[in-house]
Protein backbone atom coordinates (compact mmCIF):
# COMPACT_ATOMS: atom_id res chain seq x y z
CA UNK A 1 0.00 0.00 0.00
CA UNK A 2 1.08 3.47 -1.13
CA UNK A 3 1.86 5.96 1.45
CA UNK A 4 -0.85 8.62 1.18
CA UNK A 5 0.11 12.51 0.98
CA UNK A 6 -1.97 15.20 3.97
CA UNK A 7 -3.71 16.89 0.40
CA UNK A 8 -5.04 13.35 -0.24
CA UNK A 9 -5.77 12.84 3.21
CA UNK A 10 -7.81 16.12 3.17
CA UNK A 11 -9.57 15.53 0.09
CA UNK A 12 -10.35 11.79 1.31
CA UNK A 13 -12.71 13.59 4.18
CA UNK A 14 -14.41 16.15 2.42
CA UNK A 15 -17.49 14.26 1.73
CA UNK A 16 -18.03 13.74 5.13
CA UNK A 17 -17.15 17.18 6.33
CA UNK A 18 -19.75 18.19 3.94
CA UNK A 19 -22.24 15.77 5.23
CA UNK A 20 -21.49 17.25 9.06
CA UNK A 21 -22.34 20.59 7.53
CA UNK A 22 -25.22 19.57 6.36
CA UNK A 23 -26.29 17.86 9.82
CA UNK A 24 -25.95 14.13 7.97
CA UNK A 25 -24.78 12.48 10.70
CA UNK A 26 -25.36 9.00 9.82
CA UNK A 27 -23.79 9.51 5.97
CA UNK A 28 -20.85 11.12 7.50
CA UNK A 29 -20.01 8.30 9.94
CA UNK A 30 -20.55 5.93 6.93
CA UNK A 31 -18.58 7.73 4.71
CA UNK A 32 -15.55 8.26 7.66
CA UNK A 33 -15.83 4.71 8.27
CA UNK A 34 -15.27 3.64 4.38
CA UNK A 35 -12.26 6.02 4.34
CA UNK A 36 -10.31 4.50 7.58
CA UNK A 37 -10.73 1.02 5.98
CA UNK A 38 -8.96 2.19 2.80
CA UNK A 39 -6.52 4.71 5.11
CA UNK A 40 -6.15 3.67 8.82
CA UNK A 41 -3.68 6.31 9.46
CA UNK A 42 -6.06 9.17 8.04
CA UNK A 43 -6.03 11.47 11.82
CA UNK A 44 -8.30 13.91 9.60
CA UNK A 45 -11.23 10.55 9.34
CA UNK A 46 -10.55 9.67 13.32
CA UNK A 47 -11.37 13.37 14.32
CA UNK A 48 -14.53 13.90 12.14
CA UNK A 49 -15.53 10.81 13.42
CA UNK A 50 -15.16 11.59 16.73
CA UNK A 51 -17.06 15.46 16.25
CA UNK A 52 -19.87 13.03 14.32
CA UNK A 53 -20.34 10.75 17.07
CA UNK A 54 -19.96 13.73 19.91
CA UNK A 55 -23.30 15.02 17.65
CA UNK A 56 -25.09 12.03 18.34
CA UNK A 57 -24.02 12.17 22.25
CA UNK A 58 -22.01 9.04 22.09
CA UNK A 59 -19.32 10.53 24.31
CA UNK A 60 -17.44 6.97 24.96
CA UNK A 61 -17.41 6.46 20.47
CA UNK A 62 -16.13 10.08 20.26
CA UNK A 63 -13.37 9.32 22.74
CA UNK A 64 -12.36 6.37 20.78
CA UNK A 65 -11.77 8.25 17.89
CA UNK A 66 -10.34 11.34 19.47
CA UNK A 67 -7.81 9.19 21.22
CA UNK A 68 -6.97 7.49 18.01
CA UNK A 69 -6.65 10.83 16.34
CA UNK A 70 -4.29 12.20 19.10
CA UNK A 71 -2.35 8.88 19.43
CA UNK A 72 -1.21 9.28 15.60
CA UNK A 73 -0.83 12.67 15.73
CA UNK A 74 0.07 13.72 19.18
CA UNK A 75 0.21 17.91 18.21
CA UNK A 76 -3.72 17.63 16.56
CA UNK A 77 -4.89 19.99 18.80
CA UNK A 78 -8.59 19.41 18.43
CA UNK A 79 -8.43 16.06 19.10
CA UNK A 80 -6.37 16.57 21.98
CA UNK A 81 -9.12 18.97 23.70
CA UNK A 82 -12.16 16.98 21.99
CA UNK A 83 -11.07 14.01 24.07
CA UNK A 84 -10.46 15.58 27.11
CA UNK A 85 -14.28 17.33 26.68
CA UNK A 86 -15.42 13.54 26.26
CA UNK A 87 -13.45 12.39 29.07
CA UNK A 88 -14.89 15.23 31.22
CA UNK A 89 -18.27 14.59 29.64
CA UNK A 90 -18.01 10.91 30.86
CA UNK A 91 -17.08 12.00 34.63
CA UNK A 92 -13.32 11.15 34.20
CA UNK A 93 -12.25 14.14 35.66
CA UNK A 94 -8.51 14.33 35.89
CA UNK A 95 -8.12 12.76 32.80
CA UNK A 96 -10.00 15.85 30.80
CA UNK A 97 -7.28 17.49 33.29
CA UNK A 98 -4.69 15.71 31.94
CA UNK A 99 -5.86 16.05 28.12
CA UNK A 100 -6.27 20.22 29.68
CA UNK A 101 -2.89 20.59 30.46
CA UNK A 102 -1.42 18.68 27.11
CA UNK A 103 -3.55 20.55 24.88
CA UNK A 104 -2.15 23.93 26.57
CA UNK A 105 1.51 22.17 25.51
CA UNK A 106 0.34 22.28 22.05
CA UNK A 107 -1.18 25.95 22.20
CA UNK A 108 -0.89 28.25 25.81
CA UNK A 109 -4.06 29.86 26.27
CA UNK A 110 -6.33 27.95 24.36
CA UNK A 111 -9.99 28.98 25.11
CA UNK A 112 -11.89 25.40 24.74
CA UNK A 113 -8.77 23.82 26.82
CA UNK A 114 -8.73 26.93 29.30
CA UNK A 115 -12.87 26.11 29.98
CA UNK A 116 -12.67 22.82 30.14
CA UNK A 117 -9.94 23.05 32.82
CA UNK A 118 -11.87 25.18 34.77
CA UNK A 119 -14.58 22.99 34.84
CA UNK A 120 -13.14 19.81 35.65
CA UNK A 121 -10.79 21.56 38.23
CA UNK A 122 -14.18 22.84 40.08
CA UNK A 123 -15.59 19.28 39.46
CA UNK A 124 -12.92 17.93 41.52
CA UNK A 125 -12.71 20.51 44.26
CA UNK A 126 -9.63 22.36 43.08
CA UNK A 127 -11.21 26.17 43.73
CA UNK A 128 -7.98 28.08 43.06
CA UNK A 129 -6.74 25.87 39.77
CA UNK A 130 -10.64 26.20 38.99
CA UNK A 131 -10.81 29.94 39.07
CA UNK A 132 -7.25 30.77 37.84
CA UNK A 133 -8.72 28.78 34.33
CA UNK A 134 -12.05 30.37 34.14
CA UNK A 135 -10.27 33.32 34.32
CA UNK A 136 -7.90 32.96 31.56
CA UNK A 137 -10.67 31.48 30.04
CA UNK A 138 -12.87 35.00 30.17
CA UNK A 139 -10.42 36.63 28.85
CA UNK A 140 -10.58 35.11 25.45
CA UNK A 141 -13.78 35.65 23.14
CA UNK A 142 -16.25 32.75 24.96
CA UNK A 143 -19.59 32.69 23.28
CA UNK A 144 -22.44 34.98 25.55
CA UNK A 145 -23.50 31.30 26.97
CA UNK A 146 -20.01 29.93 27.88
CA UNK A 147 -19.33 33.60 29.66
CA UNK A 148 -21.86 33.88 31.72
CA UNK A 149 -21.60 29.62 32.55
CA UNK A 150 -18.50 30.68 33.52
CA UNK A 151 -19.15 33.99 34.92
CA UNK A 152 -21.77 31.87 37.35
CA UNK A 153 -19.21 29.34 38.84
CA UNK A 154 -16.54 31.78 39.24
CA UNK A 155 -18.98 33.26 41.73
CA UNK A 156 -19.94 30.11 43.10
CA UNK A 157 -16.54 28.87 43.42
CA UNK A 158 -15.52 32.41 45.32
CA UNK A 159 -18.26 31.78 48.02
CA UNK A 160 -20.88 34.18 46.47
CA UNK A 161 -24.65 32.55 45.36
CA UNK A 162 -25.02 28.70 46.12
CA UNK A 163 -25.25 26.36 43.28
CA UNK A 164 -29.04 25.09 42.96
CA UNK A 165 -29.35 21.06 42.55
CA UNK A 166 -30.57 20.37 39.38
CA UNK A 167 -34.25 19.03 39.35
Amino acid sequence: MTERTEDERWAAVEEAIELLHEEDVDGAVEALRAVLLADADNVHAHYYLGLAFMRRDKAGAALAAFAEASHRDPAHLGAVVYRGWCLYELGRFEEAIDAGERALEIKADDDDALHLLGLAYAETGRKSAAIGYLERFLKGRPSAEDRFDAEALLITLRGGAKVMPEA
